[in-house]
């Protein structure tokens, strides 16, 4: 029987609401912040780098200068003529990203799904930090920023009023990997003449992400668990995303990739039982709860016959990580790393 399928609307949805809007919920916003913040800031100039599908390329700390031209990832070109200090974020990356490198009086106008605290990595932090929007072009129209950064998945027709009416538009590609995070956070660094804080940011990804890899230096490769993504809508991840990334990190191993699926392929129970994974992965939190939530689906899971011999039912490992981790597309994302490697390997962080 054919678990339901993941659809474009959902997809979308991610896109342009959680990742561009986007159980366990205890790591404090405001704490990483200060963990960021106090970060040594690297002496070493930047890699150069393409950044979230832009032609720009930043190699050093140096401040900006302006009037700054560059190509967004539908290959538009956007001029910015001095240091932006109006900003509208749409996508909650890019909106965790500006809260730890901008300052707060910069910032015009978020998605509002910056203030959920399931979702968002900086409820704390963004308050107080302008308006809460949507792609709604009268409301944009009225703030009168001088950058408004979405993405590629946002309607074109909505892009080309905001551009006729003389609003300066940035549309990024959404990461879907820690490089391109971090790629993307040199590229605002640059735009908001902020280059020195977002490298602080990075060299704390990369702290995150040694201390994690250190942990994990004695597993070997046969030791490896194998992990499978179960989404409220019935889809898997693959090849090319972040869930895939952050489990090659975690030291994890994804049979959805290894089969060389890509994306977010329709999941099945028969690929469940074939996979038969050590780990399925959960969602900690829906987008609709009137037909179901996340402890319902983990019960429904243990309880369905078909599974029970999968190895992750079998030893109950069904994980439900901190959504606001795994969905993110901001610097955040290696918080998931962290949780997905303590959870499957636990006697490595003792």
């Amino acid at each position: 029987m054919k678990i339901k399928v993941l659809s474009i609307f959902m997809v979308m949805l991610l896109a342009l609401g959680i990742l561009t809007g986007c159980g366990q919920q205890n790591t404090a916003a405001d704490s990483t912040l200060q963990a960021v913040e106090t970060a040594a800031l690297s002496t070493a100039a930047a890699q150069s780098g393409t950044a979230a599908g832009s032609t720009l390329a930043v190699t050093d700390t140096k401040a900006t200068k302006y009037p700054l031209t560059l190509t967004d990832a539908n290959g538009a070109t956007v001029t910015i003529n001095a240091k932006p200090v109006k900003i509208v974020a749409l996508p909650l990356g890019t909106c965790e990203m500006l809260l730890s490198i901008a300052d707060k009086s910069e910032i015009a106008g978020m998605t509002h799904f910056v203030d959920d605290p399931a979702l968002s990595n900086v409820a704390e932090a963004a308050k107080g930090a302008g308006q809460r929007l949507d792609l709604n072009v009268e409301r944009i129209i009225a703030l009168q920023p001088d950058l408004v950064f979405t993405d590629t998945w946002s309607d074109e027709a909505v892009i080309k009023q905001l551009r006729d009416a003389k609003i300066n538009v940035y549309q990024a590609s959404v990461p879907s990997n820690i490089d391109q995070e971090k790629e993307m956070l040199k590229l605002l660094g640059n735009i908001t003449d902020n280059t020195a804080k977002a490298e602080e940011v990075i060299n704390w990804m990369d702290q995150k992400l040694k201390e994690i890899s250190d942990k994990l230096a004695t597993l070997k490769d046969n030791q490896k668990l194998s992990i499978v993504d179960y989404s409220e809508m019935g889809s898997t991840s693959g090849k090319n995303t972040n869930f895939d990334d952050l489990v090659a990190r975690a030291g994890l191993v994804n049979p959805v990739s290894k089969e060389g699926l890509d994306g977010w392929p329709q999941l099945s129970k028969e690929m469940i039982v074939k996979y038969n994974p050590d780990i399925l992965n959960l969602p900690s939190w829906f987008y609709d709860t009137s037909k179901s939530n996340p402890d319902a689906l983990a019960k429904a899971i243990k309880a369905d016959k078909a599974l029970a011999g999968v190895k992750a039912v079998k030893n109950n490992k069904l994980f439900l990580l901190p959504y606001k981790h795994l969905s993110t597309t901001s610097q955040y994302s290696v918080l998931a790393v962290e949780d997905m490697a303590k959870a499957a390997y636990p006697e490595l962080f003792k």
